[in-house]
């Protein structure tokens, strides 16, 4: 026989997996007792296949690991490895895989009808790479959420930062005076901003610290001119409460107040909805 041919055939792979048929197992066990380079053959090829199996072990979190063997064990999945036919066999558990590989006899293929021990191996590393991968699915997707999650709070940041500088341009600006708008007596808790330009007289309006509009409802915004209200414009519906909004230009005026109108506004107030006001 041509022992290199043989060694090259691919039947020894076969037999350190366990996919050799019976008689191709009992054939390589005659010819290894009584030749040396076969014998060395095998050795390399199981040593490759556990450095295969070392080499694509991943860590993981304990409890996961924990899970895996307790479904392992449910599914029966623990064997047993005897010497030969017939005698007492030890339990393995599945705490590690390199412990059926310590515990298996090296020129045994099949052990009780079962694999021989680098199937298991191998299917045991199924189960950890599938439930690593999966592990690291559900991060990715955990980490994929929490950067969404932080892409809105930044551009929440961002809008509330503009519009404080907005402010800020016209609080600088000289000829710009500020009018705080107070609750009035059962609205203490909210306020609202009105920024009158003393040279052009344009109206900037900020709602600040008001609640939002109900639907069908719009704020309104009047100018008290010599004791009676003119209108100075509806605050957008579609525009943030703390952001600065340009209103009617009002030429003179000794204070303003909003009310709460049907959206669009009307021509005089509804005292009874009146939420803030303050004198120049």
């Amino acid at each position: 026989m041509d022992i290199k041919a043989y060694i090259s055939s691919g039947i020894i792979e076969s037999y350190v997996m366990g996919l050799a048929s019976e008689e191709e197992v009992s054939i390589l066990n005659c010819i290894r007792k009584n030749n040396a380079e076969v014998e060395q053959a095998i050795a390399e090829a199981e040593k490759t296949l556990e450095g295969l199996v070392d080499s694509q072990a991943m860590a993981m979190p304990l409890s996961l690991k924990e899970d895996i063997w307790n479904r392992l064990n449910a599914e029966n999945l623990i064997t047993s490895v005897g010497q030969s036919e017939g005698e007492e066999t030890s339990s393995v558990r599945l705490d590690n895989p390199t412990e059926l590989v310590s515990q298996a006899p090296a020129d045994t293929a099949f052990v009780s009808g079962k694999p021989y021990f680098w199937v298991i191996a191998a299917s045991i590393l199924l189960v950890l790479s599938v439930g690593g991968n999966f592990l690291l699915y559900q991060l990715n997707n955990e980490s994929n959420e929490k950067l969404e999650q932080a892409k809105v709070s930044l551009g929440k940041q961002q809008t509330s930062l503009a519009a404080l500088q907005d402010k800020w341009k016209l609080v600088q600006n000289p000829t710009m005076k500020t009018i705080p708008l107070k609750g009035v007596e059962n609205k203490p808790d909210i306020h609202a901003l009105v920024f009158w330009d003393q040279t052009s007289k344009a109206v900037y309006l900020s709602l600040e610290h008001m609640p939002s509009a109900p639907k069908g409802k719009q704020y309104q915004l009047w100018a008290m001119v010599d004791g009676l209200p003119v209108n100075a414009g509806v605050f957008p519906l579609d525009v943030k409460l703390d952001s600065t909004t340009k209103m009617l230009d009002i030429p003179k005026a000794q204070a303003f107040a909003i009310t709460l109108e049907d959206e669009g506004g009307k021509d005089s107030p509804t005292l009874s909805e009146l939420f803030v006001m303050g004198s120049i």
